[in-house]
């Protein structure tokens, strides 16, 4: 369990440092992909709710301290995304990268469309063609490609936490 907590933790704190560091550079038409949602995604889908619920919740979290305006809103979108995709992971077989691309371009849309309407609300300008079309749709492009490489990561994670789970119980 303390390695679990050990990795998620370096995980989620490189995946920031890099979204707000290196990934400036690698914009695309100004759009760069959001690692720690694909994380959420990635994780939620190979090891279920309650993981991907909690690494959703601290991933927002960070969120909330480097870039939030209010501290809550992206932890509660966090916790949300990984309870949804978790909970949907004994239906589909886990490990097929079809599935990642797929989820998380949903997810990415809806977690990003829920931030610019929640963001959005009080001011009564709500737009939502342009931002679909000018943000949303490519970012969730961009992270559907990017969730290949982290997703690749996080299976080789997850089975490591799996022969350290099966060696634990022999004895």
């Amino acid at each position: 369990m303390k390695l679990k907590i050990f990795v998620y933790t370096f995980f989620l704190l490189l995946l920031l440092l890099l979204q707000s560091t290196l990934l400036g550079y690698a914009r695309i038409y100004n759009v760069k992909p959001n690692l720690l949602v694909i994380f959420i995604v990635c994780v939620a889908l190979l090891r279920g709710n309650v993981e991907g619920a909690t690494v959703g919740f601290f991933a927002g979290l960070l969120l909330d301290m480097a870039f939030g305006k209010i501290l809550g809103f992206y932890c509660l979108l966090g916790f949300y995304l990984g309870l949804a995709v978790g909970s949907v992971n004994r239906r589909l077989y886990r490990e097929n990268y079809l599935v990642v691309v797929f989820f998380t371009f949903i997810a990415t849309v809806l977690y990003e469309a829920a931030v610019y309407i929640l963001s959005n609300f009080m001011t009564g300008r709500l737009e939502l063609l342009m931002p679909f079309t000018v943000k949303i749709l490519p970012e969730a492009a961009y992270n559907s490609i990017v969730s290949i490489i982290v997703f690749f990561i996080v299976i080789k994670i997850s089975h490591k936490f799996e022969e350290t789970s099966k060696a634990a119980r022999k004895y």
